[in-house]
């Protein structure tokens, strides 16, 4: 399923790493007992984010006071050029953008007033190049009031909000159009309502209605998403078929979460299952465990699986919390070399 590692790390001495792609992958990071790995696979910090954006409990409070949210980091992705970040980390309405030395710089886009322009809370992450706009990472954005939508950043890391629809709780690209057999590179968004292909800025068409869809990701040529459809857990990891949308369901667990892999040609979905493992699951349900923490304090809240020419292609990024020590980071899941 995997080739051979192309991506390696280095720890460099001020805490940070270097993405170095013409390197062999490094051994396992000893600070990282916490982590347990399969066979064939390291473990390793890859940065650290606590305190790049300070927590808040109280960050965001809507103007009717209805909600209140925190900033904790709670979604990731990888980035390629033309931008020059590696990955793209989204905390409470700011943005992190973690360069390819590890280094940090923060974008922040909260509104003057909530429930107006937003985003309230930024929920996903994914980059893609449609043709009518060209590269740039997409953000979808969630809350219970106003401020939400799919928003569109671009080099420079400014943002334009594509189309207001209420709570984007999921973003995926497909960058050859192979999904829906149309041919372009395009956006898939979800809402509470139903997954939607984008057909243009403002505007798409519904695939799949549901009301209780949580994640979505495009793995090769195929939607997944994840699906609780009483409300409460057990958590379903679905299938969403070609031009059909016949959903299939693949494994069931207390919650899934399905890893940011746009793009890639691996036809196996990588997704987060109770937010402690990092599992590889085929079509049939089969699984295989990649990594896992054994320290219940960290969750593993997101995950990405960057695909060529990502410096870290055949690897899987992790973005872990633990709000008991006020901590955050990504790790780096690589092969063994």
């Amino acid at each position: 399923m995997h080739r051979a590692a192309a991506a390696a790390l280095c720890l460099a001495a001020c805490g940070h790493v270097a993405f170095d792609a013409g390197s062999d992958a490094v051994p396992s990071d000893a600070s990282l007992a916490r982590v347990q790995v399969a066979p064939g696979w390291t473990a390793r910090v890859l940065v650290d984010l606590t305190g790049v954006v300070p927590y808040n409990p109280n960050d965001y409070v809507d103007d009717g006071g209805l909600e209140t949210l925190d900033n904790s980091p709670v979604s990731l992705a990888a980035m390629y050029a033309p931008f020059t970040a590696t990955f793209a980390v989204g905390a409470g309405r700011s943005l992190i953008e973690v360069a390819a030395d590890g280094s940090t710089a923060v974008h922040d886009y909260r509104p003057a007033v909530p429930d107006t322009t937003g985003p309230d809370e930024i929920s996903e992450l994914v980059f893609g190049a449609p043709p009518d706009t060209g590269p740039v990472l997409w953000l979808g954005a969630s809350s219970m009031g106003l401020g939400d939508g799919l928003y569109r950043i671009a080099t420079d890391w400014s943002i334009v909000q594509d189309s207001p629809t209420n709570n984007v709780n999921g973003v995926a690209y497909d960058p050859t159009g192979a999904f829906d057999s149309i041919g372009v590179p395009t956006i898939y968004l979800m809402d509470t309502n139903a997954v939607q292909r984008r057909t243009g800025a403002g505007t798409s068409v519904d695939l799949q209605v549901s009301t209780t869809f949580e994640f979505l990701g495009m793995c090769a040529t195929t939607l997944f998403t994840t699906d609780q459809p009483s409300g409460l857990p057990p958590t379903r990891l679905d299938r969403i078929f070609e031009t059909t949308y016949v959903v299939n369901v693949i494994a069931t667990s207390s919650f899934f979460a399905v890893a940011e892999m746009s793009g890639g040609a691996d036809t196996h979905v990588i997704a987060l299952r109770d937010s402690t493992t990092l599992a590889s699951y085929a079509n049939d349900g089969t699984s295989v465990d990649i990594a896992s923490s054994l320290d219940p304090t960290w969750v593993w809240v997101s995950a990405s699986a960057p695909h060529a020419p990502h410096a870290l292609a055949d690897s899987y990024v992790i973005l872990e919390s633990n709000r008991t020590l006020d901590q955050d980071d990504l790790i780096v899941i690589s092969p063994a070399p």
